[in-house]
């Protein structure tokens, strides 16, 4: 098993200066009480992407959330993090509102998101957001220059930054690696893009691009292939275009399961922190301001807990979910007033008139139910949804306390959140079980999970049932043999992969 001191003797023996590109930030700066602090996000590729630049010591470039404490950056928008892992530099890239309208809010999430997920959401086509978008990779691609040194690593990642590779002209001796986190669509569905042969070109210009998922790269490979004049040879999977060759390879993301791991035993033995957190739950047509404390504590004294954590995002299946847990209960009324859902959806591109319309859906789909099923002799409900970002260390402990745990993309390049639970639920006296969609990029690791298609609100209630009436032996058997290939193909594993054959397909040309 590659750990974190195994990653950091390779950038040490191979003196690679690592400049790590992502939109999102490894941490944010904030005024408390007039004083700047720090956060980390709760999740996300830059929490995944952050041990990676710490083995490295090098450099993350990441888009600010927030303008204010611009005073703590030197000149060029840099700050130091020191960590006991490991120190880094950040790199913070600052957009006006109309940039982040067209870039992100924009072209990135109306447009690229809606085509590249199998969610039948109509993407946006817009010139106005397209030409941000390349206004905002090119101050990326100009952050990213002035990184540049001799045995440089390149890694980019996703799709906000598609046009980065080929703005940055070749440099010299350096590598360009990108890792596309998304799905990649059929040439069927790409075709449609006004602005494909901008993006497919610019991507054609790294040295290595990699994907989570094998079909992700078929899919790639046949989109060039029908695009442009390529040769593709289909043994290594290299694409020679324009000069330039690309090779492309599948490599399905780990997570740090030393950190979860820590995090969860910490916790074994004391009482949860999450009676601190809960904010809004839904009673029937209102909120109703209750005793939060009195409210987590009643929750999991007197109720087995379904656990859903989400993004609120139409790709994760929310709305099916929730059809789903009222089959459940229409088929098995035993398990009204004993079992509970809770949802935990993190806000998410509230700005977007879609994801406006899917939080309306899902709240009143949510109240519909729990009408239905309501108890009053003990205020019971089935569903329970909270909506805000919790900590990490407060989202384990929920892992820990969950029966089952429902995850149900429509579409998902990888979902982290399912291996983070059943990491989690290995520390527990009694753990949990996993229901994963077949459409998630984890299920390719998590076959021990139960599967379904979560279009079939049938087989999902099913699968509640038998998850929720398996016995601990054989739940500790699946998780434990989940947990035994998720410390193999860890974080560090992955990132070690990635940069080995990112440095191949440049040695090989």
């Amino acid at each position: 098993m590659t750990n974190f001191q195994d990653l950091k003797d390779i950038f040490l023996k191979q003196n690679t200066n690592l400049i790590l590109v992502a939109d999102a930030e490894t941490r944010s700066h904030f005024k408390k009480n007039s004083q700047c602090v720090s956060r980390t996000s709760a999740g996300g590729v830059s929490v995944a992407l952050e041990p990676v630049v710490k083995a490295s010591g090098g450099i993350y470039i990441g888009r600010s959330k927030t303008d204010e404490c611009r005073e703590i950056l030197d000149k060029n928008n840099k700050i130091k993090i020191n960590d006991a892992q490991g120190d880094y530099t950040l790199r913070k890239i600052f957009l006006s509102e109309k940039e982040v309208e067209e870039y992100y809010y924009g072209f990135s999430n109306q447009t690229l998101w809606p085509l590249c997920h199998v969610t039948f959401e109509k993407p946006e086509f817009r010139q106005d957001w397209f030409e941000g978008y390349k206004r905002v990779n090119q101050k990326f691609a100009e952050a990213v220059k002035q990184e540049i040194k001799s045995n440089s690593l390149i890694w980019l990642n996703d799709y906000q930054l598609s046009l980065v590779p080929k703005l940055l002209n070749k440099p010299k001796n350096s590598v360009v690696a990108f890792f596309w986190h998304i799905p990649w669509p059929t040439w069927e569905v790409f075709r449609i893009l006004p602005f494909k042969r901008e993006i497919l070109e610019s991507l054609l210009s790294c040295d290595f691009l990699a994907f989570h998922r094998g079909y992700h790269v078929r899919n790639f490979l046949e989109t060039v292939e029908r695009e442009f004049e390529v040769r593709i040879d289909e043994e290594t999977n290299r694409i020679y275009y324009n000069n330039n060759i690309t090779t492309v390879k599948s490599l399905p993301m780990g997570i740090d399961t030393d950190v979860i791991s820590s995090l969860a035993f910490d916790g074994s033995n004391n009482e949860t922190s999450l009676i601190k957190v809960v904010k809004t739950i839904f009673h029937l047509e209102k909120k109703v301001e209750i005793s939060e404390e009195n409210e987590i504590d009643e929750l999991f004294k007197h109720n087995k807990i379904i656990l859903g954590v989400d993004r609120l995002d139409y790709t994760k299946g929310l709305f099916l979910r929730l059809q789903a847990i009222d089959r459940f209960f229409e088929k098995n009324p035993k398990y009204i007033g004993n079992v509970s859902y809770l949802g935990i959806l993190a806000p998410s591109r509230e700005v977007i008139p879609s994801y406006k319309k899917l939080k309306k859906e899902v709240y009143d789909l949510s109240i519909e139910i729990n009408k239905k099923y309501y108890k009053s002799q003990r205020n019971w409900m089935p569903i329970h949804l909270v909506s805000r970002v919790f900590e990490r260390k407060d989202i384990i402990e929920y892992y820990k306390k969950a029966s089952l745990c429902l995850i149900t993309p429509r579409d998902d390049g990888m979902n982290l959140v399912s291996k983070e639970f059943v990491i989690s639920t290995s520390f527990s006296k009694t753990p949990g079980m996993i229901i994963l969609s077949q459409f998630a990029g984890s299920a390719i690791d998590l076959t021990r999970a139960l599967i379904i298609n979560p279009y079939d609100i049938d087989e999902v209630a099913g699968a509640i049932k038998k998850g929720l009436e398996m016995s601990d032996k054989e739940k500790k058997e699946r998780i434990g043999y989940m947990v035994d290939i998720l410390e193999e193909k860890n974080i560090y594993t992955w990132a070690t992969e990635f940069i080995r054959s990112a440095r191949i397909s440049v040695k090989e040309k």
